[in-house]
């Protein structure tokens, strides 16, 4: 049965560390897996709850410069497993989630990656908004609605070069807050990697319930609009992904929720920007 690297970068969050750990310590049938924890902390915060976990699992203790795109590069230069997986640090796996991923990748050696649902503990989607209720190919036009960080669980052979854009992401430094992991999955596709999308695989992750501010909004529209460039796709579709985001900022204008309306009226003038405002 393969092996996972669990790559968990992780800055400021204790509680929420310890209780992705502790879901993994209550892992059934488990397989083998390691836990590469990127520690972006400018102290020794994590030394205590890292030591009580050693006895349970191979837990090894990274540091990194801040930025998410980088952490997680660092991570993978370490990953030693069959199968890496990029969980957020306040996402929680479910107790047969590992052992049933294995069981996937074992009876599928055609398939280089594997994306899951994800939804916080009462089903609400979560992490990336909506995702698509049934099995798919991740491809092109699918990758926004079947893939975000903690749903991705990735072949280490067929990541060969692939790295993590680090001008991308929450830390990165620019005005490209998001869009790392789409690009990551982006760049395996172009490589001719099969991607498969089973919902039936579920990480928990809690639902952002704000602050909605629109510099994260901006942020975040900036890194789709950025990745959309980058694959060269049409102009047509991020002016589609704004419409759609204009679209919820008017709903929340009429529910008498600005601050809500101004969050996705920022992500969608963001999508474009980061579309037509070509940096380098």
């Amino acid at each position: 049965m393969c092996r996972f690297s669990l790559i968990v970068c992780t800055v400021t969050r204790t509680a929420e560390l310890e209780a992705f750990l502790g879901s993994l310590a209550a892992q059934k049938q488990p397989p083998a897996f390691e836990v590469i924890v990127v520690d972006q902390n400018p102290d020794d915060r994590l030394a205590p709850l890292l030591d009580r976990c050693r006895g349970r699992f191979p837990v090894r203790r990274l540091r990194s410069e801040i930025g998410l795109s980088r952490a997680r590069n660092v991570g993978l230069a370490a990953a030693s497993g069959d199968i890496v997986a990029i969980p957020d640090d306040d996402c929680t796996y479910p107790p047969d989630l590992l052992h049933r991923l294995a069981a996937y990748f074992d009876a599928n050696p055609g398939c280089d990656g594997v994306s899951t649902l994800v939804t916080d503990r009462d089903g609400s989607f979560s992490a990336g908004g909506y995702m698509a209720g049934s099995p798919l190919a991740i491809d092109r036009g699918n990758i926004w609605r079947t893939a975000v960080s903690p749903s991705i669980f990735v072949r280490r052979s067929v990541v060969g070069e692939v790295r993590f854009d680090e001008t991308l992401g929450v830390g990165s430094g620019t005005v490209y807050g998001s869009g790392e992991e789409s690009d990551f999955l982006l760049q395996l596709l172009e490589h001719h990697r099969r991607l498969d999308y089973r919902p039936e695989f579920v990480v928990h992750h809690p639902c952002f319930h704000g602050p909605w501010r629109a510099e994260r909004g901006r942020l975040y529209g900036n890194g789709m609009g950025r990745v959309l460039r980058k694959h060269r796709y049409p102009a047509w579709r991020a002016m589609f992904y704004a419409s759609l985001q204009l679209v919820r900022a008017v709903q929340f204008l009429l529910k008498l929720n600005p601050s809500r309306s101004r969050f996705h009226l920022a992500m969608a003038l963001g999508r474009l920007h980061g579309y037509f405002h070509v940096r380098h």
